[in-house]
């Protein structure tokens, strides 16, 4: 039972650094399409920043259903 519990807080501690990982990419993304002169690529950040966003989303949920 002890290898379970030290696989579970593994996966739940591996989920939580990828999702703080997609929050600050997100946060990067976001500055970065505001700092853009060039419109396109200014569009192209904000979608970038978007699906990091959901994918922090879906690592939230998977760590929430993990707890």
């Amino acid at each position: 039972m002890d290898a379970y519990n030290d696989a579970f807080e593994c996966e739940s501690e591996l989920l939580s650094m990828l999702s703080e990982a997609e929050e600050l990419s997100v946060k990067k993304a976001r500055i970065y399409s505001r700092l853009l002169t060039d419109a396109a690529l200014a569009e192209d950040m904000e979608a970038l920043a978007l699906r990091h966003e959901r994918r922090k989303g879906a690592l939230d949920k998977l760590a929430g259903e993990k707890k």
